[in-house]
């Protein structure tokens, strides 16, 4: 994603979180879920369906949808739980601040974490077309052999004008610009999706026992108080997360795309896979027909060698 649209879509995200919870509430347009296609339609659209690239199971999904539960219980619908037994007094009972504090803070973080992350995930819904285009893996992934096993990329990530002192601040290092292989390479059926790193499942907040909850006119108003302050924390919480989640789908992708430059720029080696072809093997209770087993034997490594560097053509640091 280019840093201008990186930067919009996180600028409405955070926006987005500044909503009063009433307003989210109200305002949240629920997306009902397709039904799935009939065995007909499967059978007459398998041409298309079943795409190599990524399940080749005739008629499977080619996308997860944005999902993650059903919609999450309100803050007001927090702050209204209460005991079984009412008390008709007003104060707050000797000993029970401390047990109403934390209960409340807990329940109402549980309620903003699931609130928030439903916000999100409906955000994702309406930016689908955009992070489709913006994050598309099928990019970055290498082939192998023809078959349906992809190679997933190591992730590089690229550090510049690094500064080091050592030796008691006797020796100083510049460096224009520091690579390492962050994650190894990895075999996979399908390309990475954006929806397995940014959508997110909640549960709904679990109800505190009877004990701890509000019994008078005092307890309730401190309760209805605390049960606030930890929803605040809960949606701080699923923002921090969700930002997390943008940060390393960013990385990961980037890094993707960064190996690929520098694999063509000679500056690292390929991973290293070998192929196990049998005609036909196992017997007895099973048989394998054209079965392959493909292996990576030698992760790739960065090449410090001073022949294959470039300067004046790859720039201090090829990108």
């Amino acid at each position: 994603m280019s840093k201008p649209a990186l930067h919009k879509f996180v600028s409405t995200f955070l926006a987005s979180t500044l909503l009063a919870s009433s307003a989210f509430a109200e305002g949240i347009k629920v997306y009902p879920v397709p039904p799935a296609p009939s065995p007909a339609e499967i059978d007459a659209a398998a041409h298309v369906l079943g795409n190599s690239l990524n399940k080749p199971i005739t008629g499977a999904a080619q996308e997860p949808a944005v999902v993650g539960g059903e919609r999450p219980p309100s803050l007001e619908a927090l702050q209204a739980v209460r005991a079984g037994r009412s008390d008709p007094g007003l104060g707050l009972e000797p000993g029970r601040e401390d047990t109403l504090y934390s209960a409340a803070l807990s329940f109402g973080a549980q309620g903003g974490l699931a609130a928030r992350s439903f916000a999100i995930n409906d955000m994702l819904r309406r930016y689908e077309p955009t992070l489709d285009k913006s994050y598309d893996f099928n990019s970055v992934v290498l082939p192998l052999g023809g078959g349906r096993t992809l190679l997933r990329p190591p992730v590089v990530t690229q550090g510049q004008l690094a500064f080091a002192l050592g030796d008691n601040a006797q020796v100083a290092r510049e460096t224009d610009c520091v690579y390492q292989i962050t994650r190894e390479a990895q075999l996979a059926s399908a390309p990475p999706n954006w929806r397995a790193y940014l959508v997110r499942n909640w549960k709904a907040p679990t109800r505190p026992h009877d004990a701890v909850l509000p019994r008078t006119e005092q307890e309730a108003a401190y309760w209805n108080k605390w049960v606030a302050e930890g929803w605040a924390q809960g949606e701080k919480q699923a923002v921090e997360i969700f930002l997390s989640d943008l940060g390393r789908l960013q990385r990961d992708i980037v890094g993707m795309a960064r190996f690929r430059v520098l694999l063509r720029a000679g500056l690292v080696e390929h991973p290293k896979v070998a192929f196990q072809n049998s005609i036909v093997n196992g017997g007895r209770d099973e048989l394998r027909a054209g079965d392959r087993i493909v292996r990576i034997t030698d992760q790739p490594g960065l090449q410090a060698d001073a022949r294959r560097w470039a300067p004046k053509r790859h720039g201090p640091c090829p990108k």
